[in-house]
């Protein structure tokens, strides 16, 4: 197995065939440049971290936050109440996927081991034999001038239902990659055999984790974790007959969903309505669209704006374009704050740009995600209160 690991935002050189460098670009987990004639290639790491694998060969990114505290993102973003079950168990881990696929793989097999969820599952089939209720307009239309078979619709009692089939759907995709660590493939080819008479889902990307009840509660930590492994599961078949696995994170992402979700909670006490990605046009002829990450919305009416940004800064700091677009946003909104939210990890630190000949800042804002978890929820909460008190800087329309 050819091994190859780097950082985040870094080049390295790799000797690779064509193929396989035509697998690695496909699954975009790095960019993929040509170096020389003699087979060596550049890859280029940014801001996606994780592993991509294929036939003799991995590529491991590592992110440059410390897995638990990356972890702690991941896992609050999925449940703001609930993200301690997720991450407590394995925060030792250091390496991203060996913490997915042992926290995963625990849960989802304390949850099945304690029985497998069943329920009612509405069916429609044709058979032989009569079975709950006749569909008489399929049947007519179908079958006119046939007895058999007979348009029927029945619910079963079934182990086939959505729960089972999100943890199966995520069991496959992680047993797909190599180099798991070894508890954690006997518990997934556990949940696999338990789980034979389950379908997988259709689009396992779009799963969507039902609503927690007292008859599904058990499930739930194992669901959250599942629907975070499909998000980021991928599989791609370039032409020929290798096929490649890709799991993959982009932090730029992470960082929104985290900012987002925290910045909710936080600011629910302020009232209003707090909108992710809310869509608007920067002009009056509606021609150019803006979508910042979050507004703040008090009786119909934009009272702040937001945008979160995780990436590797120049020396010089925040990009200027960043900036002009944040102007943008508040001229169009007609505020005269605009948070820039970054990482501080990422290089950056707070403060004020004020724009000439204007009333606008640019307020520069940076989150230690270094921090501990409780610690940087305390940010955050120190954010989400200048930005409600941004309110009192509405402009006249």
């Amino acid at each position: 197995m050819k091994l190859l690991e780097m950082p985040a935002w870094s080049r390295s050189s790799a000797a690779l065939s064509h193929d396989e460098a035509a697998q690695l670009a496909e699954l975009d987990l790095v960019d993929v440049l040509a170096a020389s004639t003699d087979g060596t290639w550049q890859l280029v790491s940014n801001s996606r971290i994780g592993v991509a694998t294929g036939p003799g060969w991995e590529l491991r990114v590592s992110p440059r936050l410390a897995i638990p505290k990356l972890f702690f993102l991941l896992a609050y973003a999925l449940d703001p109440e609930g993200w301690k079950d997720e991450s407590a168990d394995f925060a030792a881990e250091r390496d991203l996927l060996d913490a997915i696929a042992n926290g995963f793989s625990w849960h989802a097999l304390r949850a099945i081991e304690q029985g497998v969820l069943r329920g009612y599952v509405q069916i429609e089939e044709r058979l032989t034999t009569i079975r709950g209720r006749v569909r008489f307009a399929d049947q007519i239309a179908r079958n006119a001038s046939l007895p058999f078979p007979i348009e029927l619709a029945y619910s079963d009692y079934t182990e086939d239902i959505v729960e089972n089939q999100i943890v199966k759907s995520a069991t496959l995709a992680l047993l797909r990659l190599s180099r798991l660590p070894v508890l954690a493939r006997r518990r997934l080819l556990k949940i696999r055999a338990v789980l034979d008479d389950v379908s997988v889902l259709a689009r396992p990307r779009e799963a969507v984790v039902p609503p927690m009840t007292r008859l599904n509660q058990r499930y739930g930590p194992a669901l959250r974790l599942a629907a975070l492994i499909l998000r980021a599961a991928s599989i791609d078949a370039p032409k020929g007959a290798l096929a490649a696995t890709a799991f993959v994170f982009d932090m730029n992402k992470v960082f929104e969903d985290f900012v987002t979700t925290a910045l909710r909670e936080s600011m629910a006490r302020f009232g209003g309505e707090l909108r992710a990605q809310w869509r608007g046009r920067l002009d009056v002829e509606r021609q150019l669209q803006i979508i910042p990450d979050l507004t703040w919305w008090i009786h119909g009416r934009c009272a702040a704006v937001a945008d979160a940004k995780y990436k590797a800064l120049a020396p010089a700091g925040m990009p200027n374009a960043d900036a002009y677009q944040m102007l943008a946003y508040c001229t169009a909104l007609t505020l005269e704050r605009g948070f820039l939210v970054y990482a501080a990890d990422a290089g950056e630190e707070s403060r004020t740009h004020r724009v000439r000949n204007s009333t606008v800042s640019v307020e520069v804002r940076s989150l230690e995600l270094e921090a501990p978890p409780d610690a940087v929820l305390r940010q955050v909460d120190v954010l989400a209160g200048e930005i409600a008190r941004s309110r009192r800087c509405w402009r006249a329309a």
